[in-house]
């Protein structure tokens, strides 16, 4: 099955049907491209990647879960669910093609087990296949979450941040290389006074997300 590639104004009103908009996610990749700059050659060398990586999930959980959205990290995949328990989204940093509609992304780093089960169910509920997820949690439980998994994929360069929200399809040697839908956002050019500029006015003064956490 062809991918279908969403650009401009289709882009935008797909991404409103899932709750996202460009502005968010342009938001979650700068702060997180913030966050990454500020790591030095004294940190250790994957610093950098895994900060931009872990910082993009954290903060598009920040957004999210105002509007209602939760989240969990069935074998340390970061999902963050829709309210309607329909489907999840997670961000994952992609290749130099990323965000271009007429290229093959692929996920920069080879993903694990919990990734490659993600991609399989959507293959399976695209063809109405029942089936469940397994949270990998130690107490033998099971999330019960038929859901897809959307992918953020997001790619730095010297010409800007690039990103996509992506329907995975399929994957190869722990690389999703394969996806059934794109869409493509638009360049978000490097600019030191962006960040300020798309933050909610009075961002450094609201009180933060607090996420109460109880001991398993």
């Amino acid at each position: 099955m062809a991918c279908q590639i969403l650009v401009e104004a289709d882009a935008t009103g797909r991404l409103a049907e899932l709750g996202l908009s460009v502005e968010l996610i342009e938001r979650v990749i700068r702060r997180a491209d913030a966050d990454a700059a500020m790591c030095t050659p004294l940190d250790p060398p994957i610093m950098e990647g895994l900060t931009r990586w872990g910082r993009a999930n954290r903060y598009l959980r920040e957004e999210l879960v105002l509007a209602g959205w939760r989240f969990d990290n069935p074998r340390n995949l970061p999902r963050t669910i829709h309210p309607s328990g329909e489907f999840a989204i997670v961000a994952m940093t992609g290749d130099d093609l990323t965000g271009l509609a007429g290229f093959q992304p692929a996920t920069k780093y080879p993903k694990g087990f919990a990734t490659a089960r993600a991609v399989e169910i959507n293959g399976q509920l695209m063809l109405d296949f029942d089936d469940d997820f397994d949270s990998g949690r130690d107490d033998g439980e099971t999330a019960h979450l038929n859901l897809r998994t959307w992918i953020m994929l997001f790619h730095g360069d010297e010409d800007g941040l690039r990103a996509e929200v992506a329907l995975p399809d399929g994957i190869a040697d722990g690389r999703i290389t394969s996806w059934a839908e794109r869409i493509i956002l638009p360049l978000f050019p490097r600019d030191e006074d962006r960040l300020a500029a798309v933050l909610p006015s009075g961002s450094g003064d609201e009180e933060p997300v607090v996420v109460a956490v109880s001991r398993r």
